[in-house]
This record gives C-alpha cells, sequence and structure tokens, in this order.
C-alpha cells in the first residue's frame, strides 16, 4: 500500500512562543502539512481552561473556582457578564508571527495560517456549573460569533483555516449511549436520548460555521481529550466518529465544505476491528481523512495501525497524533515528528 499522505497538527504544541513553533515544524516536516497552527501557546496551554476568566464567577464549576459558594446561591447571568473570549486577539498577534516568518522563508507560500477553536459547548461545560450551562452556552455562543468575526476581519481568507475542537460534545454523545466518560461532572446534565443529543450539538456547530466564509478551509478535530495523556473515555471503535463526521459533512453541506475531518486512534488498537467502521465513513472527495495513529517512540506500532486502517479504507488519508501535543515531553514530541516524516508522503510535489 502507499504511504498516507501529510501531517495535521491538531492545535497545541508544547515549544514557548509561535516563532518557535513555525521554525521547528517547518524545519522538522517540510512539505508534509498545508496549514501551520500557532502551538496555543501561553494561556492557551491547556485548551479551554483560558477561558475560565470570561465567565462571572458566579456561575464557574466548583471545579474551578477559587472561592466556595452556597449550593443555593442563584445567579441571573446577562450577555454583559460574559467578557470577549480572546481567540481573536491572539490569533491577530500570531499572525503577525506567521507573515514575518514567511517573509522570512521560514513558512512556505501556500501554507494557511491554521486557527483552531473550541466547539461552545467545549468551551463552557467544563468552566460553568451544571445549574447556568444552558443560559451561559447562549450567551457565549453571542461572544464567540462576535470574536469569530472580529478574526476574519483580521486575518485574510486567502492565509486562514479553522478548525473546530469537538471534545466535551464526543463525551456528551458517548454518556447518552450508557458510558461513563470522566470526570462525570465536566459532562452533566445528563442528555437525553443519543439523537437528541447529536442533534443539539449539529445546532450548534452549524451556528458557529454559518459564520465562517465559505472560502476559508474548515476542519474539525473529533476530540477524546488528553487528560493526564489519557482519554475521558476510549473510543470502542471508530463508529461513533464516523457516523459524527457523516452528519457532520451532510448537515453543513448547503452552507461550507468540510476540508477535514481528525479522528484519534488509542495506541493499543492495531486491530482492524478498530478502523472497521471506516467503510461507512460518507464524505465528499474533498474531505481529506486524518487519523490520529502517530504515538512517540512507536514508528512500529504507528505503521501497524496505519496498515490496519489501509485494510478497510482504501481512499488516501493523512496522520496526526491522538490529540493536541501542548502537554507532551519535548524529547517526545521530536520522536512524533521523525515518525510523522518516516511514514508519510508529502503534500507538495
Amino acid at each position: 500500500m502507499s504511504q498516507p499522505v501529510g501531517v495535521h497538527f491538531v492545535g497545541s504544541i508544547p515549544f514557548k512562543t509561535s516563532k518557535e513553533v513555525f521554525s521547528k515544524i517547518c524545519k522538522s516536516l517540510p512539505q508534509r502539512f498545508k496549514a501551520i497552527p500557532d502551538g496555543e501557546t501561553g494561556v492557551r496551554d491547556y485548551f479551554v481552561a483560558w477561558q475560565k476568566s470570561v465567565f462571572p464567577v458566579e456561575v464557574l464549576a466548583a471545579s474551578v473556582r477559587d472561592f466556595a459558594s452556597p449550593a443555593d446561591q442563584e445567579f441571573e447571568c446577562r450577555l454583559e457578564h460574559i467578557k470577549p473570549t480572546q481567540y481573536d486577539a491572539a490569533a491577530a498577534s500570531s499572525y503577525q508571527q506567521f507573515c514575518q516568518s514567511r517573509e522570512e522563508g521560514v513558512i512556505p507560500h501556500g501554507v494557511r495560517f491554521q486557527v483552531s477553536l473550541p466547539g461552545t459547548i467545549s468551551a463552557v461545560y467544563p468552566n460553568v456549573d451544571p445549574r447556568y450551562k444552558e443560559k451561559v452556552l447562549s450567551l457565549y455562543e453571542q461572544r464567540y460569533l462576535e470574536d469569530v468575526g472580529r478574526l476574519q476581519e483580521s486575518i485574510p481568507a486567502s492565509d486562514l483555516a479553522v478548525q473546530l475542537d469537538l471534545a466535551v460534545e464526543m463525551g456528551l454523545l458517548e454518556r447518552s449511549m450508557g458510558r461513563s466518560p470522566q470526570p462525570s461532572a465536566m459532562f452533566e446534565p445528563r442528555g437525553s436520548d443519543k439523537e437528541s443529543v447529536l442533534q443539539n450539538i449539529l445546532d450548534r456547530v452549524l451556528v458557529l460555521v454559518k459564520s465562517i466564509k465559505p472560502e476559508i478551509p474548515l476542519g474539525f478535530h473529533l476530540c477524546y481529550g488528553d487528560i493526564g495523556h489519557q482519554h475521558f473515555i476510549q473510543p470502542q471503535d471508530l463508529d461513533l466518529l464516523v457516523e459524527v463526521s457523516n452528519e457532520l459533512v451532510n448537515v453543513l453541506k448547503p452552507y461550507h465544505s468540510v476540508s477535514w475531518i481528525h479522528m484519534p486512534c488509542p495506541k493499543e488498537r492495531t486491530d482492524v476491528a478498530y478502523y472497521e467502521p471506516l467503510k461507512k465513513l460518507s464524505i465528499e472527495s474533498g474531505t481529506k481523512l486524518f487519523l490520529g495513529l502517530v504515538h512517540a517512540r512507536d514508528e512500529e506500532g504507528t505503521r501497524k495501525r496505519i496498515a490496519a486502517a489501509q485494510k478497510v479504507y482504501q481512499s488516501s488519508f493523512g496522520v496526526a497524533t491522538e490529540c493536541g501535543m501542548g502537554r507532551t515531553a519535548s524529547e517526545d514530541v521530536d520522536s512524533i515528528f521523525d515518525i510523522c516524516t518516516l511514514v508519510t508522503a508529502p503534500v507538495i510535489q
């Protein structure tokens, strides 16, 4: 079988500055990518934890509060209580460095600047008390859309690519199927049946996608988390991920094409059964599949996972890690980059 083509970077990378991220990726993985993230450096290095400051303290979840709050205390949260997300400001700052690195010849022309954004459910649920989640979600969504609009004003569409990270969303779906993602409080309140949970997720995603210019490449990271280098629950196989992918492509088709979809593949899953649901994947020819099957210091296992996937999925796919690398040891990042280069063919001939 031919090699997978190209490498995808989920988002976070454990370097100190975006300049370092751009430099090391471009040096380590020449001709392997079409978009490059800034590494989600600084305060953004732990996914949505930095969004805690967006919400009023009165609605914060107990796990992120810095004070004790009476259980029966009620707070009427309004839009003026929700601060800007700052995703636009972070992107604009890193884009300046992207342009400078490109001018210096570090980043090849034609490579896009990738901005990874959480689904609104993923931003709200880990940070907000279950009593307030649904109310705050609608308010946060308004701020989020304002900032996505400003983000697109500050970065030309011709340079931009956007990824939506659906993490808590996947956990809610797993829970609706009778499984127990952890920590359980993150996935409260419990949803109803799977179909209703999925429809709510699709409705929320559609609102976000409609705000993104159709000419901007859009991708999805279907995330199972990386808390202490562990998923919130291990996917049993790719069945749910394939189902969500098919639904996303179908629902969004009238409004925006999907340029890529990323799915995680646990290290121990070298068996064909894990990848068997890929036979049901129904995505358009312009949608690239990236499988998160690269694991540090495991070139042999990575090749086995690639071989297992290729037995059931005949189309070309690219590779990635299971999740962001923000909390990965630097020596393991070097190993990941080396393996990615060894097992893939270039995307730029």
